[in-house]
């Protein structure tokens, strides 16, 4: 018999634990027994079940912190130091075909009120974006005394005097905003301009327009036939290169604007913001290796292109780049940051592909999809016989960038699920806010849910709702200070209100459940919320869309939400970009008007048009109201509506709405609601 002062601890050898853990433990076991302390059985027994429940909590710690440290390689992003290292491995990462994660997604939507523009005595409506105080480029802006405008049609810049008789003072192509200047490396290549969208911005008692353009630089291949030997119908082959071009003109003088300062950066614009006087710029660039190859290119690396006395490409320094070593992907995500008082450029680049971005005041995020398959082996109904099933979980992956001197890559998060649109992030004292659509499969169906997380400063999920609203999906959110308004949707349209108060503990206050579902919810004041979306009714068993449905929501009572009054607007096939495009829409308080274009069609399931161009719509006295619509289609004799069909928009000066297309321009005077002014463009 073993004495009472001995105890077996063979058995730990069994255990999978550093040695060092087991010499810490047998360390503090021996302690017990200094000064004579006589341990029993008993004894002994308690403490061998104390070291195995030490060994198996550390093991199982260890597990989770395998776990996380797995998912901080699949995300975690490092930085570019050896150029040549680096381009070695994108070559032969590109030459095999990229492997590791997958990431899909669409480009979705993008952010109330104020543009950083000049300020003058006169009214006039903002831009409708997301976070107050950062303004986002569109295709429409005003200043109070003039309108600038893109024509797509005409792929110009068109300005006009904000006043009860518009007169045009400038009308500017996109080729003349670019100029006749050209990097030497894209000699000899035909070039593309088109323009996209714009901002105004005032310093030190001057106004500029900044303005975006896609530019295209393309050669045909030489081993295609030539023009006179092709077959019609056959497309010709291009390759080159695609950059998004930043003009900062003075338009001081509007009758002689000049462009003081132009940058490109490589790749399709994603969006952009403008916030103190810089623009922040991300766009997506694509290395399309096979086409460099054979035009045999030297670089792989990014690029922006400056304009002085002339047009000099120039590399993205490497430590700029960062990169995810367990999924090289062949794409490149910049965040370029263009300084307009000092006329400079920082970038910060992301080997991969993003789908969105949000920015506060103080941080820029860029969203991807992680989409992880695996397999999975179920019974089948023959007896012994079994099935591969593909499944797959969703992740979204969130980058977080300070926002600073220059932009600076600071931590990432992954959550559960998709995001639909910016709309889906907020930030808000410290914490980054976001709701998802999470797809489940279970025994062969797939169903959804939706989730909510809260995420503090070090990107470290501190709170969270998860299995909202079952077999449905998120249609619209809008975080509101600390509450989220969510509209999910599958039969009806349930609008959660949702309480991020203490953000370590979100909940659910209440719930409103109606017909159709709102694709926008926009903040019309503390207790209230417009909803934009669609009207929907029964077929056959089946859920159809009917017309455009606008609701007011009151949300004074946070656990009893309920609807003060809707519209509907058509029939089948009724659509407005406003439903999809916050930015289509324009607030103007003073009036408490709402300006949205509008295709319209009959309410007889025919889907024939009844109306196109924009509607006015006020709230007043907690109702909402239909004052005006305003056309510049042409009804030919058979009352068909021809076109403009699409592209109007609509902004507002003092007592003034001023109606533009493609085609023409119109004055509404707010006060007596009558046309004063209409003509052609």
């Amino acid at each position: 018999m073993k004495n009472d002062r001995e105890f077996d601890l063979s058995g730990l050898d069994g255990i999978k634990v550093t040695e060092e853990l087991k010499r810490r433990t047998l360390y503090k076991c021996k302690n017990l027994n200094k000064g004579g302390i006589f341990m029993g059985k008993r004894m002994a027994a308690a403490v061998m079940t104390l070291v195995v429940s030490i060994f198996a909590l550390t093991y199982v710690f260890s597990y989770l912190r395998q776990d996380k440290e797995t998912k901080e390689v699949a995300y975690e992003l490092t930085q570019v130091e050896n150029k040549k290292e680096f381009i070695s491995m994108l070559n032969k990462k590109l030459k095999e075909g990229s492997g590791g994660l997958k990431f899909f997604g669409g480009r979705v939507g993008e952010e109330k009120a104020q543009d950083s523009t000049k300020t003058t005595s006169r009214e006039h409506s903002n831009t409708n974006v997301q976070v107050e105080g950062i303004d986002e480029a569109d295709i429409i802006k005003t200043d109070g005394q003039y309108i600038y405008v893109i024509n797509f049609e005409r792929n110009e810049i068109n300005v006009y005097t904000a006043e009860e008789k518009p007169k045009k003072v400038l009308s500017l192509k996109a080729e003349e905003i670019l100029g006749s200047k050209e990097a030497k490396e894209f000699k000899g290549y035909k070039r593309q301009i088109s323009l996209q969208d714009m901002f105004l911005y005032k310093n030190d008692g001057k106004d500029y327009l900044v303005v975006m353009s896609n530019v295209n630089r393309y050669k045909e291949n030489p081993q295609q036939p030539s023009l006179k030997d092709r077959v019609i119908g056959i497309m010709p082959i291009h390759y080159g290169e695609d950059t998004t071009l930043i003009s900062v003109c003075d338009v001081t003088d509007i009758q002689k604007p000049n462009v003081v300062k132009q940058f490109e950066i490589a790749g399709y614009k994603l969006s952009a913001r403008l916030k103190d006087g810089k623009v922040y710029l991300v766009t997506n660039k694509g290395v399309y290796y096979r086409i460099m190859e054979s035009n045999k290119s030297d670089s792989l690396l990014p690029y922006y292109i400056e304009y002085g006395e002339e047009a000099v490409k120039k590399e993205i320094d490497v430590s700029n780049i960062r990169y995810n070593k367990q999924d090289i992907q062949p794409n490149y995500t910049i965040i370029a940051a263009v300084d307009l008082n000092k006329n400079t450029i920082s970038n910060q680049v992301v080997l991969g592909y993003f789908e969105n971005m949000y920015m506060s005041h103080e941080s820029l995020y860029l969203v991807k999809t992680a989409v992880n398959y695996k397999e999975i082996k179920q019974d089948s109904n023959k007896q012994g016989e079994s099935i591969a099933v593909a499944v797959y979980d969703e992740e979204t992956v969130i980058y977080k960038f300070d926002l600073g001197e220059k932009v600076e890559y600071k931590k990432f998060a992954s959550v559960k699920g998709r995001i639909i649109n910016q709309f889906s992030m907020d930030e808000y004292e410290g914490y980054f806010r976001i709701a998802t659509t999470e797809s489940i499969n279970q025994n062969n169906k797939f169903t959804t849910t939706n989730n909510v997380y809260v995420i503090d400063k070090n990107m470290n999920v501190v709170g969270k709702i998860n299995n909202i609203a079952p077999d449905e999906r998120i249609y619209s959110t809008r975080f509101v200070g600390d509450k989220l308004y969510m509209v999910t949707f599958k039969q009806v349209d349930p609008l959660f209100v949702i309480d991020l108060k203490n953000p370590r503990e979100p909940k659910i206050l209440g719930l409103l459940k109606i017909p159709g579902y709102s694709t926008y919810l926009h903040p019309y004041d503390e207790n209230t919320i417009i909803g934009f979306g669609m009207d929907t009714g029964e077929f056959e068993g089946r859920v159809v869309n009917k017309g455009m449905k606008v609701a007011i929501f009151d949300v004074t009572d946070l656990n009893h939400p309920k609807q003060k009054d809707s519209i509907e607007i058509g029939g089948k096939g009724t659509f407005s970009e406003s439903l999809y495009n916050h930015k289509a829409l324009v607030e103007y308080r003073k009036y408490d008007l709402y300006a949205f274009d509008l295709y319209e069609t009959r309410d007889d399931d025919s889907y024939n048009i009844k109306f196109t161009g924009i509607c006015l719509m006020q709230i007043k006295n907690d109702k909402l109201d239909i004052k005006a619509k305003i056309t510049h289609s042409k009804v030919d004799s058979i009352d068909a509506y021809r076109e403009p069909l699409y592209g109007y928009r609509a902004v507002f000066v003092d007592n003034l709405m001023f109606v533009i297309s493609s085609r023409a321009i119109s004055v509404i005077n707010l006060d007596t609601m009558k046309e004063v002014y209409s003509g052609n463009i």
